[in-house]
């Protein structure tokens, strides 16, 4: 199965939401809305099939697993 392409931004979004931060920490962090963050984490969910951010980041980390990358 092909890994979904994610952007740098949905990458990073999904990297701090896993370090347990709010849309507001996240927004704050990399210079973004709230909505943007939002927006990010939403398309990233999306494209790997989750219903929720913690299902995107535990998807996302595994193909990185199964692909050797870290």
């Amino acid at each position: 199965m092909e890994k979904p392409s994610l952007t740098e931004r949905e990458l990073e979004c999904l990297k701090w939401s896993a370090q347990g931060k709010t849309y507001e920490d996240i927004g704050m962090l990399l210079g973004i809305s709230t909505r943007t963050v939002r927006f990010f984490l939403e398309n990233a969910r999306h494209k790997l099939g989750s219903h929720n951010t913690t299902y995107a980041v535990a998807a996302d980390d595994e193909a990185r697993t199964t692909e050797g990358v870290r």
